[in-house]
């Protein structure tokens, strides 16, 4: 399987994704990109570099101009071109970006996270009564539990934008499939009300669990 085409399974088509090693010497940061990462460590600047790469890439295939920085906010979430919506994500290994037009798509979440077991030390911080029930019924529940944790991740990226809050992990319970995934809101959060879904997909892959979800334009 090739990874750059990680997410491209995971999203529709009014999703446009990126994908790059953040190793990749290929491209660069804008002047006002640069600011973000004045004096930080080199792999967070190769992390930082690889993202706003592939963001400016996969901005320019939906007719943004190649030329337009990604900057960054206080909360360090990106701040993306008037009517578009996106989402970023990295390891060490390996960085995606998620675009589309906000006249098709609210918000888009996506996560990457090396498909190594959930330390069992931080279950219990990450995961719901509900879902540890289930993890304990299930094979390779240490990597299940990885899934967990990735995909509230990509649902806590794409509802933040609309809600600009802060959720703890647990805030929503995951129900999963063989390769989709159901939050539900355990708490009211912005626009969202207790018991509200959000769907999305997974795959374990290449060494990485990628999760994605997106909410549609109303």
């Amino acid at each position: 399987m090739d990874r750059r085409t990680l997410f491209d399974r995971l999203v529709d088509a009014s999703v446009t994704t990126e994908e790059r090693d953040p190793r990749s010497s290929e491209g660069g940061l804008l002047g006002p990109e640069e600011q973000a990462v004045a004096g930080a460590v080199g792999r967070r600047i190769e992390q930082f570099t690889a993202g706003r790469v592939c963001a400016r890439r996969a901005l320019a295939r939906l007719g943004v101009d190649a030329g337009t920085p990604v900057l960054q906010g206080e909360d360090r979430a990106p701040i993306w071109p008037d009517g578009f919506v996106g989402s970023i994500t990295h390891t060490d290994f390996w960085c995606a970006v998620a675009v589309a037009r906000a006249s098709e798509v609210r918000a888009v979440g996506i996560d990457l996270e090396p498909s190594t077991p959930l330390k069992e030390s931080i279950v219990n911080r990450i995961c719901t009564p509900a879902e540890r029930e289930w993890l304990s019924d299930v094979p390779d529940s240490g990597l299940m539990a990885k899934v967990v944790f990735s995909a509230k991740e990509a649902i806590y990226k794409c509802q933040y934008p609309l809600t600009r809050e802060f959720l703890g992990f647990q805030a929503v319970t995951l129900h999963l499939g063989d390769d989709f995934f159901r939050a539900v809101f355990q708490q009211d959060a912005g626009e969202f009300r207790q018991g509200d879904s959000v769907s999305g997909r997974y795959l374990i892959e290449e060494g990485l669990v990628a999760t994605a979800c997106a909410l549609g334009a109303r």
